[in-house]
């Protein structure tokens, strides 16, 4: 369980990012990092993974794009094919483009520019609601003390590398937090029957069997993305998360549909506490 970066890398993404950090707090939460393991970060817009920036020691950064969002056509990516950015299709996978980006070319890969152009893509290809609602619940609570969301879309090899949707921090006194974490929905979804209850408790179960492993990641991660300056509350520079994990089932939409699944739900397992967002015009 890492989700922070060496001490010694850490230092160098300050500096070399500096720039990107102050676009993503000027989007008033559209856009999103999130550190990942082996000193990698995901940037997010709109809750969907626009690059994964990879520190490699002595090397330029490895940075993968999906192949969607790039736009190929007559003119080849959105980020034209300059021999700076050394663009390939990804040996790691398919559907992605693996581009070597020196430190000093990181300001002109992640320009305005470029930038928009892959969001307008994003927009183009975006389907999931529930990303969707995710996206929301995390924007329209931005800045908040009591409540902070940490993590987004994490997987665990120990789950089979399933997802969980949302982690947050919510505040218990001073500086103390504990971990809650969302799973999101969108009414018509038939796991809300039984599947998402099986899926919290699993995850819960998880978390509360590696607790230590998870606060120590989460305050360390905590930490860092605070000098990032990307977000300005809370303010604390460090926070203490102590062992009262709870989870939460989030529900937007389809309120008719969804009535039986999430009587169902609550009869199945009555100590989740399930919160419904209905849309009233």
């Amino acid at each position: 369980m890492k989700r922070y970066f060496d001490d010694n890398v850490f230092k160098v993404f300050l500096k070399d990012f500096s720039f990107l950090f102050k676009i993503i707090e000027a989007s008033k939460g559209e856009l999103d990092l999130k550190i990942r393991p082996r000193n990698s970060f995901n940037l997010y817009y709109k809750g969907y993974s626009l690059a994964k920036v990879e520190f490699c020691t002595g090397l330029p950064y490895k940075i993968l794009i999906n192949t969607k969002f790039l736009d190929f056509g007559k003119d080849g990516y959105i980020l034209k094919k300059e021999n700076r950015f050394f663009g390939n299709p990804s040996a790691k996978g398919e559907g992605y483009v693996s581009f070597r980006v020196s430190a000093h070319h990181l300001h002109p890969f992640f320009q305005k520019k470029y930038l928009k152009g892959i969001c307008q893509n994003i927009n183009k290809v975006s389907s999931s609601g529930e990303l969707m609602f995710e996206q929301m619940l995390i924007t329209d609570n931005l800045n908040r003390e009591d409540v902070f969301f940490i993590d987004r879309q994490i997987t665990e090899t120990s789950l089979n590398k399933k997802r969980m949707d949302l982690l947050a921090l919510k505040r218990t006194s001073n500086n103390k937090y504990h971990f809650l974490l969302i799973e999101v929905k969108l009414g018509n979804n038939q796991e809300l029957r039984e599947d998402v209850g099986v899926q919290l408790n699993q995850y819960l179960k998880h978390i509360n069997n590696n607790f230590d492993a998870w606060k120590q990641c989460y305050e360390k991660n905590y930490q860092q993305v605070k000098e990032t300056n990307i977000f300005k509350k809370p303010d604390f520079k460090k926070i203490e998360i102590v062992n009262k994990t709870k989870g939460e089932v989030a529900v937007c939409g389809y309120s008719g549909v969804g009535k039986e699944y999430l009587e169902n739900l609550k009869r199945t397992y009555p100590k989740i506490k399930v919160k419904q967002f209905k849309f009233y015009l």
